[in-house]
């Protein structure tokens, strides 16, 4: 009897344990489907600054809401800056905006080339969107070089100035949605660029048919994403961007039709472009957003000005507030 009463007891003993085991797996599962329904424009879902959260199709690798009490306190988010003491925050927030406050950056002739701020990925992805709102106050000047999204093997903290120099495929790799002639494109740099040696390889260009006009003083949803290629002797690495929720340019092997040398064109009587081999080293990895307003040629006393907010780098599309 004593024997029976001992293993009734170890079995009772053993259900509780499998209950709480049970239960404890259940709220899990319960917090990791919650976690990854959680939408990409919920401010209220996102993590601090630089910590990865789970979304539906990616991850969310970084934001910048610009709603820290100071600038000193927003660079300190990012790995390297450029005329911080010329940035200030400001009061005029994109519609939808969930916040109260824009970064301005400000371009005096002859005192300064605008400014940046840059932020390192070390682990590098196959794959990044970047997704920010900007709003052109002035246009006194044209605008040199944008946002850049690019990958720098091994990965470092700050910008390298590599003008004019074509990557070799192991190194590095770099493209940015740019004002081109006050429209919208792509300035490139990757492997098979053209250009002429050995050092004069200027970004090339990609632009859209029809050309999309940039407008002054009015908030802009920019959104652009690279793919790296997979497997490196490939030539299906891809580039896109995409304004105000319109997708406006989506290149990769065979489409679109192009027309033009080191400044395409899309042109329903061009050439299916022939894709981009980003690289030829697996090494080489997307690692970097670079918040570039980089002006060079202003007059003395014609100052600019530019906003930036709301900014999310994610390995899928982000899409409007």
């Amino acid at each position: 009897m004593k024997i029976i009463k001992k293993n009734l007891l170890k079995i009772m003993i053993l259900l509780v344990f499998a209950f709480i085991i049970i239960s404890f797996v259940g709220v899990e599962k319960k917090n990791t489907v919650q976690t990854m329904v959680s939408s990409v424009n919920d401010k209220s879902k996102l993590l601090d600054h630089g910590v990865i959260e789970e979304i539906p199709k990616g991850k969310i690798i970084f934001r910048e809401d610009f709603e820290a009490s100071s600038v000193d306190k927003i660079i300190t988010h990012w790995d390297d800056t450029k005329n911080a003491k010329d940035m200030s925050l400001n009061n005029d927030t994109p519609i939808k905006s969930k916040g109260k406050q824009s970064l301005k950056m400000t371009y005096k002739p002859e005192v300064n080339t605008g400014g940046h701020l840059f932020k390192s990925f070390p682990v590098g992805y196959d794959s990044l969107y970047a997704r920010f709102y900007v709003k052109f106050l002035t246009q006194e000047s044209k605008v040199h070089h944008l946002i850049k999204l690019g990958g720098y093997n091994p990965p470092t903290t700050y910008p390298q100035g590599r003008a004019g120099i074509r990557p070799n495929g192991e190194d590095w790799v770099i493209s940015g949605i740019e004002p081109l002639d006050n429209t919208w494109g792509f300035y490139t740099y990757w492997m098979h660029m053209l250009g002429k040696p050995p050092n004069k390889y200027w970004g090339n260009t990609f632009r859209p048919s029809p050309l999309k006009e940039i407008p002054i003083n009015k908030w802009i949803c920019v959104e652009f994403m690279l793919k790296m290629n997979d497997p490196v002797n490939e030539y299906n690495g891809e580039q896109a961007f995409w304004i105000n929720g319109k997708k406006i340019l989506h290149l990769g092997k065979g489409f679109p039709l192009l027309e033009g040398g080191g400044n395409r064109f899309e042109n329903s009587k061009g050439n299916p472009f022939e894709g981009f081999q980003w690289r030829k080293d697996k090494e080489l990895k997307l690692n970097f957003f670079w918040l570039n307003y980089y002006m060079t040629k202003g007059v003395e006393g014609e100052i600019d000005e530019i906003l930036f907010d709301d900014i999310i780098i994610s390995t899928s599309y982000i899409g409007m507030l």
